[in-house]
């Protein structure tokens, strides 16, 4: 606050404009505590005097998904918007420790021309260039300007002695030559929280002039201006044939350069894994179903309510005002686990707050596309045999297993002045028959609990309630829609063979007649078509004695002991069987153990293994790590990153030297990883863990990495610190963790097997689910979103926008070819429109009735907005 309260107080001067790191979350922060300054912000931005954006915040880009990176730019354009402002057309990123493939397509899709980038560019497999072509696998281009090795601090603390300014100029010159490509060159001045130096203009002077001396000259402006400078020396670079080079692909390698830090996706891996079940909530459990209350809310509810209750008056609002809360926890030192403790707790509790907004916010949006009038229920006794709502949270209509909860209620629970004297048991009403309708039906848990009816105009109605779990096998569900079931009238879908449990003396044996899977005591073995992987399951532990950037492996992994082999849920729709680990220090340190019991479960009709893990952690300094062993030879590797996978063919070799860090054999993954050979292919799935690792028929997910001090200065990894020495106890992440992961079999790795291992992973996260409405009325009926059809075409994003006037599909080709789709919407008369990712309109307004058919090319994103034809539906 106080930087910025200097800034506006200084006398307006565009000549001398002060970047905000790329952010408007300083914008933001400042004026929820000075609201009175508005004006001044406006009027500093308006001049140049401050530069802000394009992003909300300068955040990790390689573990949050690409529509966690849009929802970033998303945040920053509408913050300076508020501020009668636009953002530099530049994705400015340099801090980030490594940067997606798809960062030219995002940017492009914001009218970003250029890049500013440090870490994840100037290693061995890149050019020795300062300014290159990065492009997108979609053809995507970002002129892409690399900073020198010192990064964003090069030109702090310039000197004002002429002698010393002489001797820093051929300094700079020199380095800076060596990689010039356009003979224009970027000197950023300042560094992490410093303000401008009051001897800023008298040093930048003499500077000039020791330039000019030598025939060069210094500019002052804008991060915007020098990036347009930028532009407009490369285009005159390649009118004279001196092509700049192009890479594509991520950007991880920086070594031999500078620290590209890739060890930090696994500390603190339990925030990793929740952000990430985070962004998928927002994506495919609450945007989705704001379209639906968009679609099928009655006229009313597109307005103010005047009982109260949330609308679509308030629902896009919300939404928004709950990704920035998670985008909070953004920012690469935060998101990456290289901050103190006290960070680390401000970002759990904020992350705890966005679960809970997730859930409010479903429902309410759910209750407007269902059109229920909770003010009303309340008038009405609770049903003896509730509504179930089952969602699809997939852009495709599909049938299946669904997880759905069964609530009865026991018994209504007086709270408040009277309450003591209450009988506390009510009348009890009937319990609902344990099945829906004949569907195949397995019950899972059962738990009673206090729940409550909400209604904006009563006090909550407290009852005790009956919550059971159970597995279904039920009929096809509309595509980012709902169902809602009647109990006693849903007639089943066509389900499976079923899955089966047997349990000999010291074995168990899973079969679906897809998968095979034997545990005992010697270990777990897998059989599919014809593949046998035996020893399938390990769990490791191997001493780190590194920092919260970089691991430092000591010795050998240690396998954790398979004890105990115990039956689970015998099917018919899901079986498992539970194994126990354990690992226990020897001799000194004996109170450091380890405790696992990883659940292998198979469901009818999956072609995916899952496993379930909760342990115990009490060791500190190690790294756990659950091992998939495959029947793959080969270490060619893809992953799920952001729009897409990416291919690795090979680890990241750094130059050898005592000065520089080296590479770790981990890597960044979204939902899953996967290698394979020329006939065959694995692939590890996992929920938000976001480190993994392949190698000789191996693939394998860090479970916890346990580690004490925030930066140390004895790596032999990587010598001298990467950020302040400090001590980060609550980093040895001892006690609970969990993960759900998954393992897949399937052929040689191309695009089109990408597709198959998506599909896998979105079963396998994004399963049907349900729950009863204990006083929702009307009959069975679907709810029906929008459906996108087309081969390799993933929903990316489906939205309203910020106004509310209208509703964004976003499609994804995964295939390496140019495709054909369409959406289809609900029944309506409709307008669409092709836009840009940032909303900005590509097309006029086009009338449809129920499709609406496109093109997209290879790896392609493409964004449609879809408004009511208002004129029709007058007509």
């Amino acid at each position: 606050m106080a930087l910025v309260d200097a800034l506006l107080d200084a006398p307006i001067d565009a000549s001398a404009p002060f970047l905000l790191d790329g952010q408007t979350i300083v914008l933001a922060d400042y004026l929820a505590i000075r609201p009175e300054r508005q004006a001044a912000i406006r009027s500093a931005l308006a001049a140049g005097a401050l530069e802000a954006g394009p992003w909300y915040v300068l955040a990790d880009n390689l573990m949050p998904s690409g529509e966690a990176i849009i929802r970033n730019l998303e945040a920053g354009r509408r913050w300076l918007l508020r501020a009668g402002a636009n953002a530099p057309r530049v994705a400015y990123c340099p801090d980030s420790f490594g940067h997606p493939a798809a960062m030219p397509q995002i940017a492009s899709g914001f009218g970003c021309e250029t890049a500013v980038i440090w870490r994840g560019f100037g290693g061995p497999s890149f050019p020795a260039a300062d300014c290159v072509w990065w492009e997108s696998a979609d053809g995507s281009r970002l002129l892409t300007y690399h900073l020198a090795p010192d990064g964003y601090e090069l030109g702090n603390a310039l000197p004002v002695d002429p002698a010393a300014v002489q001797a820093r100029w051929q300094q700079l010159a020199t380095m800076l030559a060596q990689r010039n490509t356009t003979g224009c060159v970027l000197l950023p001045v300042g560094a992490d929280h410093h303000a401008p130096s009051p001897m800023l203009p008298d040093a930048v002077a003499a500077l000039r002039d020791a330039a000019a001396a030598n025939g060069s000259s210094v500019m002052r402006g804008s991060l915007g201006h020098a990036m347009g400078a930028l532009m407009v020396s490369a285009r005159a670079a390649e009118a004279r044939r001196d092509l700049l080079p192009v890479v594509r692909g991520e950007l991880r390698d920086s070594y031999g350069y500078t620290w590209t830090l890739q060890g930090t996706f696994a500390t603190r891996a339990a925030q990793k894994r929740t952000n990430a079940r985070l962004e998928r909530a927002m994506v495919s459990d609450v945007e989705p179903w704001n379209a639906l209350a968009w679609l099928h809310g009655s006229p009313i509810a597109r307005g103010v309510s005047p009982d109260g209750a949330i609308t679509l008056a308030q629902l896009p609002a919300l939404t928004c005002a709950t990704w920035e809360s998670l985008l909070r926890t953004h920012p690469h030192d935060t998101l990456c686990g290289c901050s103190i403790d006290d960070v680390a707790r401000a970002m759990t509790a904020a992350q705890r707050s966005v679960g809970a907004m997730t859930v409010e916010l479903r429902e309410a949006a759910l209750r407007v596309a269902l059109q229920h009038d909770a003010v009303g229920a309340r008038a009405r006794p609770i049903n003896a045999n509730p509504r179930t709502v089952v969602r699809n949270r997939l852009g495709r209509p599909r049938a299946g297993l669904a997880e759905i909860t069964l609530v009865d209620t026991l018994a209504h629970v007086a709270v408040g002045p009277g309450s003591g004297t209450a009988s506390g048991a009510g009348a009890h009403s009937p319990l609902s028959a344990a099945t829906i309708g004949d569907c195949v039906v397995q019950p899972l848990t059962e738990r009673e609990y206090q729940a409550r009816r909400e209604s904006p105009q009563h006090y909550p109605d407290n009852d005790l309630v009956r919550a059971r779990t159970v597995l279904a096998w039920v009929p096809e569900i509309p595509a980012s829609g709902v169902r809602v079931l009647d109990a006693h009238t849903v007639r089943p879908g066509n389900s499976p063979s079923p899955v089966i449990l047997r349990h000999r003396d010291r074995e168990c044996e899973l079969s679906n007649g897809l998968l095979r899977v034997i545990a005992s005591l010697d270990g777990v073995t897998v059989m599919a078509g014809g593949r046998v992987l035996t020893n399938a399951l390990t769990l490791e532990t191997c001493r780190d004695s590194g920092d919260s950037y970089t691991p430092s492996l000591r010795g050998d992994p240690e396998r954790l002991t398979l004890t105990t082999v115990r039956a689970g849920r015998e099917g018919p729709l899901r079986a498992s069987v539970h194994l126990f680990w354990a690992w226990t220090a020897k001799r000194e340190r004996i109170r450091e153990r380890i405790r696992v019991r990883s659940t292998l479960i198979l469901d009818a009709g999956a072609n995916v293994l899952q496993c379930r893990v909760r342990g115990v952690n009490a060791r500190r300094d190690h790294r756990l790590q659950l091992v998939w062993n495959t029947d793959v030879a080969s270490t060619c590797m893809m992953a799920d990153a952001a729009f897409g996978p990416v291919t690795r063919h090979h680890i990241l070799t750094p130059v050898q030297s005592d000065l520089y860090e080296s590479a770790p054999t981990t890597m960044p993954m979204h939902r899953w990883i996967a290698h394979a050979d020329q006939q065959r292919g694995a692939a590890l799935l996992s929920d938000g863990l976001a480190e993994g690792e392949a190698g000789e028929a191996r693939l394998a997910v860090t479970l916890v990495r346990a580690i004490g001090e925030l930066s140390r200065h004895d790596l032999p990894e990587r010598p001298g610190h990467a950020g302040w020495p400090a001590r980060i106890p609550d980093a040895q992440c001892q006690g609970a963790f969990a993960a759900r992961l998954g393992l897949l079999l399937h052929g040689p790795l191309s695009t089109n097997e990408a597709v198959r291992i998506d599909d896998a992973a979105d079963a396998l996260l994004l399963p049907l689910v349900g729950e009863s409405w204990r006083d929702l009325e009307g009959a069975a009926r679907d709810v029906s979103g929008p459906q996108l059809v087309g081969d390799g075409l993933r929903v990316s994003a489906i939205h309203v926008t910020d106004d509310g006037r209208a509703i964004r599909l976003r499609a994804a080709n995964r295939l390496d070819a140019h495709a054909q789709g369409q959406w289809t919407l609900p029944i309506g008369a409709w307008e669409f429109r092709v836009c840009r990712l940032d909303g900005t309109p590509l097309q006029p307004w086009t009338a449809a009735r129920q499709t609406i058919p496109f093109e997209i090319p290879a790896r392609g994103l493409l964004t449609h907005e879809v408004r009511r034809n208002e004129l029709s539906t007058s007509a």
